[in-house]
């Protein structure tokens, strides 16, 4: 009779769990960090910030001759910047058996109901700092090239684009699925030279005026740094390729002529781009924001022409680190979109919120829980599993657009 194996024993026997849990994720949120919250300009509606702004001098003015006649009066010229409120959420579902069967250390490794609860909120926070590099719609990715018939996309980037994404493909323009499909899931993610996502689903047809979206997030994302800090565009309800707003485009410039070419952003590059801001006379850039690979190439020609008595890299709030232009650090963000340098003038920048993050636990005034039971399959009947939902009522608004600035088409890694 054959003796006792591990391999037969292996039934009986216990998994060695050793803690804490290994963080595999990357979960640094600098520059959603770096920016203030402010719930004092909500109006009585309850749905929008209202910024009044200085638009314009009084142009009333001129010299004349004794006794001439005088200049026809001017005034000072005045907007509202209204940012829409947009409403965030993230939710948990857990069977109630889950949890009590994970309340000891005897039972479990962790809890269940802390694990869940405290990476929903965390889970939250960072697509916040993806929105932050948004261009405002949601938008993920743009097709590179028509699909027809298949699962297989192969788009622009697949930075913001994880596995088991649930997305839309819809036509950019209008938001329609047209041909495209929606709330499937992202199955396979590839980088590199051709960027690809295969998904659960074929879309019958897509072409280049398509987008990929976090499903039902089109045009219910905050603003993002993309349309912030950019010319002729509409923000906040202003439109600067009007006439006399042109005071509320963002700095631009480039570094190339487009994001296919080597365009390395040096020093210059990047005091130019302060310059420029500085020269509206209402602030000063802060701080670049940008990618590693950027970064890399700055620091990279420093190495040649520059000698340093620190060789340590200069420490920033947070525990970040930083390379400096003219005293003003350059730090990269991972969320920061390949190809981009934004120059931030943080002072100008928002965060305009009718409720702060936090559970969904009843209405204002009335006792709640963050906890509901699911509802069954037929009306009136319920699941024993508990379901919450993480809110943040909020949009990214900037007073001053032209106090910030944004450098195109440098050379980057480009691994996504």
């Amino acid at each position: 009779m054959a003796g006792q194996t591990l391999a037969n024993a292996d039934a009986i026997l216990k998994d060695l769990y050793v803690g804490p849990v290994v963080e595999q994720l990357n979960q640094k949120t600098y520059t959603l960090d770096q920016i203030e919250r402010d719930s004092d300009h909500i109006d009585l509606t309850g749905r929008r910030a209202i910024v009044p702004l200085h638009t314009g001098r009084n142009r009333g003015r001129g010299g004349r001759g004794a006794g001439g006649t005088l200049p026809a009066a001017g005034r000072q010229s005045y907007a509202d910047a209204i940012i829409k409120i947009t409403y965030q959420y993230s939710g948990i579902e857990i069977e109630d058996a889950a949890i009590e069967a994970s309340t000891s250390n005897e039972g479990a490794f962790l809890s269940i109901l802390k694990a869940e609860t405290e990476g929903c909120a965390q889970d939250l926070k960072k697509d916040m700092q993806r929105q932050i590099f948004g261009e405002g719609t949601g938008l993920l990715a743009t097709m590179k090239a028509t699909a027809e018939e298949t699962k297989t996309l192969e788009l622009d980037s697949v930075q913001y684009i994880a596995v088991g994404d649930p997305v839309d493909v819809l036509v950019k323009a209008t938001g329609e699925k047209s041909e495209g499909v929606e709330a499937v899931t992202v199955l396979k993610r590839t980088g590199g030279a051709t960027k690809t996502v295969e998904l659960s689903e074929k879309v019958k047809k897509a072409t280049t005026s398509y987008g990929v979206y976090i499903a039902g997030d089109r045009s219910n994302e905050t603003n993002g740094l993309r349309n912030i800090i950019a010319k002729n565009r509409t923000l906040h309800e202003i439109n600067s390729e009007t006439a006399g707003n042109e005071y509320w485009n963002g700095a631009v410039r480039e570094a190339g002529k487009s994001d296919t070419e080597t365009s390395v952003c040096g020093e210059s590059t990047f005091e130019q781009l302060a310059d420029d801001v500085g020269f509206s006379g209402q602030g000063e850039i802060g701080v670049f924001l940008t990618t590693r690979g950027i970064r890399r190439r700055l620091a990279d020609t420093y190495q040649s022409q520059k000698r340093f008595n620190d060789a340590q890299a200069v420490t920033v709030h947070g525990g970040y680190s930083a390379i400096m232009v003219n005293e003003i650090p350059v730090i990269a963000d991972d969320d920061a979109p390949k190809r981009r340098v934004f120059g931030l003038n943080k002072d100008s920048m928002r965060w305009f919120e009718q409720a702060p993050p936090g559970w969904m636990d009843g209405p204002a005034g009335f006792n709640g829980t963050m906890f509901t039971l699911a509802d069954g399959a037929t009306a009136g009947s319920k699941k024993a599993i508990w379901q919450a939902w993480f809110k943040w009522y909020v949009n990214l608004g900037c007073i001053a657009p032209n106090r910030n600035g944004v450098i195109l088409y440098c050379t980057d890694d480009d691994a996504a």
